[in-house]
């Protein structure tokens, strides 16, 4: 049980939603890059989010594999 909540805790998704999301968000207003009515955390997010989902499947964060 406890296995499976560390698993979790530590997974790609989270990972990628919980740092790259905002790191990404952050560096586009750092940039002072916006898209129209679009919030840079939701950008964030879907690069974020589809990142994660890419390492998730792969079993790993490494392209070449």
């Amino acid at each position: 049980m406890i296995g499976k909540v560390i698993g979790l805790v530590f997974s790609p998704i989270i990972f990628s939603i919980a740092f790259i999301a905002p790191l990404i968000a952050q560096s586009l207003t750092a940039l002072n890059i916006s898209f129209t009515d679009v919030p840079n955390i939701l950008i964030g997010l879907v690069i974020g989010g589809c990142l994660g989902l890419m390492a998730h499947f792969r079993g790993s964060w490494i392209w070449v594999k």
